[in-house]
């Protein structure tokens, strides 16, 4: 499906480390000017980039407590603001309280807030959450053909990666890298990193190999992208490079983000080192529990492997992934829920999710290649003979 890695020409950037520098000074004066003007919307908006960054890219959970405290520092001071609202409401959907943010959209667009707001925002709810697929990927192409920046042809790409269409999704990920015209190592490096997840987690059967060229060059952008080392990392320990792997590791191990350190407790129990695997999988543990406490429904999707694994607890599990399906009936959201009800032997439970996805997700090329497919009960399309 690919085409020859050596023969792609990647867009040269900033320096990661530099840009990391720059994001740090760009923070700290935006959230000095938010204390002093907390009605600065333009501002607000920056501050919600670059808070994203820190969570996104480099692991830090706290930033999205951040986040929601500018949301109220927003709504309190400019509460006949559509714009602030539209703001609300993408912090909203960065913490997957999705139903909040659609309200506050409602709230925007009363407030005669910019259309063009508006839509970004609803796009990125129904993607989210597996409303209105139809509408988002005629509007998410039409995006991409008017304006074909990196930033609409990933997003396009990720919608093509969600409904199956592998080859489509490739295509757009290196188009976007190769209309890149601002040269930030954030936006290669998470181009990048889409493709890793395109080709180690979403194909099947996986590409390890191409998988690992791109997460690599992910991080070749941003050296500290605690997602694609976490991956990275994974498909190391899959292939037994242990000290590959833990190279890797070592340098975001006091990172908060639990997959950190759920990656290292498999890397010393497949060393046999016992006690540090249990150390590491202890606090794993705690670092889902708090980052649950805070943010249930960011982390409950990434939680639900953990329990369903090492984490030992089926049961919180099914609740997690159950949760996660109440506030986003994506395909994935469906297939986790199944698997955890399977563990939790709850077979009608298992059955009746399967019989769900396929008739909200039956049309889609990806439920073919879905562990839902033997489960869910092959209903007659309308119109064929029954």
């Amino acid at each position: 499906m690919s085409a020859p890695l050596s023969s792609m020409t990647l867009p040269a950037a900033t320096d990661g480390t530099l840009a990391i520098i720059n994001h740090e000074s760009i923070l700290d004066r935006c959230w000095q000017t938010i204390d002093l003007h907390p009605d600065r919307l333009g501002i607000a908006a920056q501050l919600i980039d670059e808070e994203y960054r820190r969570s996104h890219f480099l692991g830090d959970a706290s930033a999205l407590d951040r986040l929601l405290m500018l949301s109220e520092t927003l709504l309190k001071n400019c509460p006949e603001s559509g714009e602030a609202y539209v703001l609300a409401a993408q912090i909203a959907s960065l913490v997957h309280k999705f139903d909040q943010a659609t309200q506050y959209l409602v709230q925007a667009k009363d407030l005669g807030a910019p259309a063009h707001s508006l839509l970004r925002q609803q796009l990125s709810i129904d993607h989210a959450t597996g409303h209105n697929w139809k509408d988002v990927f005629d509007t998410r192409l039409g995006l991409s053909v008017q304006s074909p920046t990196l930033q609409n042809l990933v997003a396009l790409g990720a919608l093509y990666a969600e409904m199956g269409l592998y080859q489509e999704a490739e295509h757009s990920y290196l188009r976007a890298l190769a209309e890149d015209r601002e040269h930030s190592p954030f936006s290669l490096a998470w181009a990048c990193f889409q493709l890793g997840v395109l080709f180690g987690e979403t194909l099947e059967p996986a590409q390890p190999a191409t998988a690992q060229y791109w997460y690599e060059q992910a991080l070749s952008y941003m050296p500290l992208y605690t997602h694609a080392c976490v991956h990275l990392a994974e498909l190391h320990l899959d292939a037994g490079r242990l000290d590959t792997a833990l190279k890797l590791l070592l340098p975001i191990q006091d990172n908060e983000d639990p997959e950190v350190s759920w990656r290292l407790a498999q890397l010393y129990a497949q060393k046999g080192d016992a006690h540090e695997a249990g150390q590491h999988l202890a606090r794993t543990r705690h670092s889902f529990e708090c980052v649950l406490g805070r943010h249930e429904l960011a982390f409950a999707d990434h939680a639900v492997d953990f329990y369903l694994e090492e984490g030992d607890n089926p049961e919180k599990a099914l609740q997690l992934a159950m949760l996660n399906l109440d506030n986003r009936a994506t395909l994935r959201a469906f297939e986790l829920s199944h698997e955890a009800a399977l563990v939790c032997r709850q077979q009608p439970l298992a059955q009746s999710l399967a019989d769900r996805a396929f008739a909200q997700w039956g049309h889609l090329p990806a439920f073919a290649h879905s562990n839902l497919t033997k489960c869910a009960e092959i209903l007659p399309v309308q119109g064929e003979d029954e």
